[in-house]
C-alpha cells in the first residue's frame, strides 16, 4: 500500500516521508522503551506479586559465594522460592508484554507514515489543482 502512495509523491515529498518516517522511529522506540519499563514494573508489584522485591521481601536463604537468593519472606510470613507460579509465569508475562508493545510500535508506525504520505498526495493534488495551469487542464463539465 505505501508503495502506491509514494508512486504519487515527487521527489521532494519522498524525502519529506523519510524525514517523518525517521522521526517517528525514534519517538516510537523511546516510547516503547518507557512503556516496557513502565510495564515490567507493573508486572512486577501488581501481577506477580510473589517476585521477589526488595522493598516488600526479606531473603531467608541465599548462596554466599554467588548471592543468588533461593528463598524470600513477606510481611505475613509467606515463604516464595524459585518454583512459585507467580516467580515461574513472570518471564511469560514479560514476553506478552514485548509482543504487545512490538505489535503496538509497528502498527502506530505504519498508520502515522502512511497517513503522513497521503496528506502529502492530498496538498499535491489541491496544489496542482489550484494553480491556473491545473485549472486549464482540467475539463469542463456540463453539469
Amino acid at each position: 500500500m505505501m508503495d502506491e502512495i509514494l508512486q504519487h509523491l515527487s521527489e521532494e515529498d519522498r524525502a519529506r516521508v523519510k524525514k517523518f518516517a525517521a522521526g517517528v522511529t525514534v519517538v516510537i522506540a523511546l516510547l516503547s522503551v518507557l512503556i516496557f519499563w513502565i510495564g515490567v514494573d507493573f508486572l512486577r508489584e501488581s501481577v506477580y506479586k510473589h517476585y521477589f522485591n526488595p522493598s516488600r521481601h526479606v531473603i531467608v536463604e541465599q548462596d554466599p559465594d554467588t548471592m543468588e537468593i533461593y528463598a524470600w519472606k513477606d510481611a505475613l510470613g509467606n515463604v516464595y522460592n524459585a518454583n512459585d507460579p507467580d516467580v515461574k509465569h513472570f518471564p511469560y508475562g514479560v514476553m506478552v508484554l514485548i509482543l504487545l508493545i512490538l505489535g503496538g510500535a509497528v502498527q502506530s508506525y505504519n498508520l502515522l507514515v502512511e497517513h503522513y504520505a497521503v496528506m502529502l498526495v492530498v496538498r499535491s493534488r489541491v496544489l496542482q489543482a489550484e494553480s491556473p495551469r491545473g485549472r486549464l487542464l482540467q475539463t469542463p463539465s456540463l453539469e
